[in-house]
């Protein structure tokens, strides 16, 4: 039987693959006249990748989709332009590129950076100046968010989304799935945040926002939804905490109620990052949760430091021998030197994280909401579509 166990938000299991597929979903979210549209993060390298060309064929002929946007990041005018053709010539009329290093884009940005700070560049800003640009369009209801690596992509997993947004009485889903190959993979969802989160219930004692950020099932999914008028109100970090802010995010400004967690497969895999990824990652995740937890009062000392960092190290080997069970049970390769290293190496970002925090004027900056920006530069939303609609218009 599958696993229907509840507890603080929503959560939907994927049951019948077969018989609730990307057509019947499709028709099922177009009869609520809502529009769908899927907002992709992306790197020039993406597009030379099979899992790129995968994600925009099957999204090409999804029913239920009816725009594409895709946020290029860190790429020359040649690089846009050959993105941009490979888009019109998959997509059709569905997609649009995004190009963030438009100097057009970049000299919106330089004035919002005037009135408020935008701090690192990061794939939070990617998805930020996609966001204002969906704003800005108001062509799109409903938006997925979803990343450009993954390997085991279907056309149900942004309707599967989209469906509790378009359907049913939730504003925000957050997708999950599990995890592996020949081995165990998710390593830091797996070694690093569960583990994590458990420490901080044990020193800090019940609270309902770590109780809520230790219920979703795979927290760091790339892969969620909303209306558009949820994300042009969340505050978003410009660095690689997003996936964890959005989660923190949605808690202050949505009931859980209002929230559901989605099976979107069976099984996912995505392009793995190098370890020095990883650290940055770790890094940034767990400064996240040490800026909200301060914004409810937690003073963190020296000796609450020390407490964090030993307390995840005993939590995390016990999680390990709970991975080692799971992986002989069903014949996955395991092993154990590297699950303790990843440990150690994790242990380490949370020093780097305290350094961080305690060195910055304001810690792991957001950016600004999008009805704030409009407020303060009135027009703001206006010419960032013009601008990308004009970029478009130079390749045929």
């Amino acid at each position: 039987m599958a696993d229907l166990h509840q507890n603080l938000v929503p959560t939907i299991p994927y049951l019948r693959p077969g018989k609730r597929n990307a057509v019947v979903l499709s028709s099922e979210i177009e009869q609520t006249g809502k529009k769908v549209g899927v907002l992709i993060p992306s790197l020039y390298t993406d597009f030379s990748t099979e899992e790129m060309v995968k994600i925009l064929g099957t999204i090409a002929s999804t029913e239920g989709i009816h725009r594409v946007y895709i946020v290029l990041d860190r790429a020359t005018h040649d690089e846009f332009k050959t993105a941009l053709r490979i888009v019109k010539d998959i997509l059709r009329g569905k997609g649009t590129v995004i190009w963030n290093d438009n100097p057009h884009l970049r000299e919106i940005r330089q004035t919002i950076a005037r009135e408020f700070a935008l701090g690192r560049r990061g794939k939070g800003t990617a998805v930020w100046m996609g966001i204002g640009y969906v704003v800005g369009e108001r062509e799109t209801d409903v938006l997925v968010l979803h990343d450009a690596d993954i390997k085991t992509y279907t056309a149900e997993m942004p309707l599967l989304l989209a469906y509790p947004i378009a359907r049913l009485n939730y504003r925000f889903a957050k997708g999950f799935y599990a995890r592996y190959g020949k081995r165990l993979y998710g390593r830091v969802v797996r070694l690093f945040y569960f583990p994590m989160i458990r420490a901080l219930k044990i020193i800090f004692g019940y609270d309902t926002f770590l109780e809520y950020m230790g219920d979703f099932r795979y927290p760091l999914a790339g892969e969620m939804a909303g209306y558009v008028d949820v994300f042009r109100r969340l505050r978003i970090p410009s660095d690689w905490g997003m996936e964890v802010s959005i989660l923190a995010e949605a808690y202050r400004t949505m009931r859980i109620e209002e929230m559901v967690q989605v099976q979107i497969a069976h099984r996912y895999d995505h392009k793995h990052r190098p370890g020095d990824d990883l650290r940055r990652m770790v890094t940034d995740i767990f400064k996240t949760f040490l800026v909200e937890l301060s914004s409810r009062g937690v003073i963190f000392s020296s000796g609450v430091q020390r407490t964090i960092k030993q307390t995840y190290i005993t939590t995390a080997k016990d999680y390990v021998d709970t991975y080692e069970t799971i992986s002989l049970l069903n014949g996955l390769e395991f092993n154990i030197h590297r699950e303790l290293r990843y440990i150690e190496i994790f242990s380490d970002c949370i020093d780097e994280a305290f350094k961080e925090y305690e060195n910055e004027t304001v810690p792991s900056p957001r950016l600004p909401v999008w009805d704030r920006v409009e407020s303060a530069l009135p027009g703001t939303l206006e010419r960032i579509v013009h601008v990308v609609k004009d970029s478009l218009s130079t390749v045929r």
